[in-house]
């Protein structure tokens, strides 16, 4: 240890030495900081490892990707076998951001996936999973860096830390079969006002996914690649379907039938929908345009949602009367906020609450809106970006109503620090 120099002098000319210690010596950057020092992946899938980015530097021509923070460590990976795979870095104790290239020299890498390409189902709003094709033989250079993207009335996210990275084969979707087709599930919502809408979505993939024998080209495309979905309309009326984003050009195809040479096809209009009559099931095809160039259809992640308006519960507009007030009973309930779930990334919101008496009802008020008779949960869809405040206030069986209503805050963000 090294000491620090006299301080000072006491009478006598005497001088003393102050024995303080010198300040510690930063810590040393990781080993593989520097592209050069790449750390080597096992070859067999899966493979994982843990390591750190503390003290981490960029270099010179390195390019991560948009939101990198400047702190990337380097590992490179062989591919033992041609096929999907997925790596991610979702267990590390930051937001890591990704970026996987072929290359020997930074400055003249070809990214194969990172920032908003080719994103994979895992890491939830993070962005951090990413699945490309793989080929036997081929040399993968993978930074992991911290995201250092945040809104402006957001803390600084933490861009560095203990980190996981892992690599593992991506199986075929367990939907590419017209009779493994996903149902998908949504639900009601009801706004001041009496208007009614229903909204339900699923995410997947068609990475490694084909086409069966008798299936019908979707949108009049080859495609190549289809997954299935299945819907049961809960209401007759307009429906409207989409499929969005990560597989490029996206061919979607709408059906009734049982089996997939046996389908009938709906035509939907792009601002109308297409019609539907309650407790019909509807098959959804989701496919990728085929590309001639690379001699397959594209191929990527993707949300599909449904939504229609539903038939409007006109001449109730903050819900059903509430019962006449008892001259008995005077006391007002107290209402309590049990239970929220944000999905910034969804822009849902979903609350639960109790009354501390029975027997009665909640009304619900988000942001400036109108109160409304609600139930436990609510749920609040297609939110805007940005603050919220929900209000919600218990009525008794005798209407008294809770004088304090409990209140939560809460914020809608393009992405999520960790």
């Amino acid at each position: 240890m090294r000491w620090g120099k006299a301080a000072g002098s006491v009478a006598g000319g005497l001088v003393l030495a102050c024995l303080s210690p010198c300040a510690p010596a930063l810590a040393a950057a990781p080993a593989n900081d520097d592209f050069a020092d790449a750390q080597a992946l096992p070859s067999s899938l899966p493979a994982e490892v843990s390591g750190s980015n503390v003290e981490a530097t960029k270099e010179q021509f390195e390019s991560v990707g948009i939101f990198a923070a400047g702190h990337s460590v380097w590992f490179k990976w062989e591919a033992p076998s041609t096929g999907f795979v997925s790596i991610n870095g979702c267990k590390s104790s930051f937001h890591a951001v990704l970026g996987v290239f072929t290359g020997t020299a930074l400055g003249s890498l070809t990214m194969v996936a990172g920032d908003n390409s080719g994103a994979g189902n895992g890491c939830e709003y993070t962005g951090a999973e990413y699945t490309f094709k793989a080929t036997v033989g081929t040399v993968y250079e993978i930074a992991v860096d911290g995201n250092g993207f945040y809104l402006p009335e957001s803390p600084k996210p933490i861009t560095d830390g203990e980190l996981t990275l892992r690599i593992e084969a991506t199986p075929p979707p367990a939907n590419d079969d017209f009779a493994d087709a996903i149902p998908i599930e949504g639900r009601i919502d009801e706004e001041p006002g009496g208007d009614r809408f229903y909204f339900g979505s699923a995410r997947g993939y068609n990475w490694g996914a084909s086409k069966e024998s008798g299936e019908p080209d979707h949108e009049g495309d080859q495609g190549g690649a289809s997954v299935w979905y299945s819907w049961i309309a809960p209401e007759t009326g307009d429906a409207r379907v989409s499929a969005c984003c990560g597989i490029g050009p996206v061919l979607l195809g709408i059906y009734t039938g049982n089996s997939v040479s046996a389908l009938s096809p709906i035509a939907k209009d792009t601002v109308a929908g297409f019609p539907v009559s309650a407790g019909t099931k509807y098959y959804f095809a989701v496919d990728g345009k085929f590309n001639g160039g690379a001699g397959e259809a594209a191929m990527g992640s993707f949300s599909i949602d449904v939504g229609m308006p539903l038939t409007p519960n006109r001449g109730l507009p903050a819900g059903p009367a509430l019962p006449a007030r008892s001259a008995a009973d005077t006391t007002p309930p107290q209402t309590t906020i049990a239970k929220r779930s944000i999905k910034a990334g969804k822009r849902e919101a979903v609350f639960s609450f109790r009354s501390s008496e029975s027997n009665g009802s909640f009304r619900c008020k988000l942001d400036r809106r109108r109160f409304a008779v609600c139930g436990s949960p609510k749920a609040y869809m297609h939110l805007k970006l940005g603050e919220h405040t929900l209000t919600v206030l218990a009525v008794d069986a005798a209407g008294n109503e809770d004088l304090t209503p409990a209140i939560a805050h809460f914020a809608i963000a393009k992405q999520q620090p960790r």
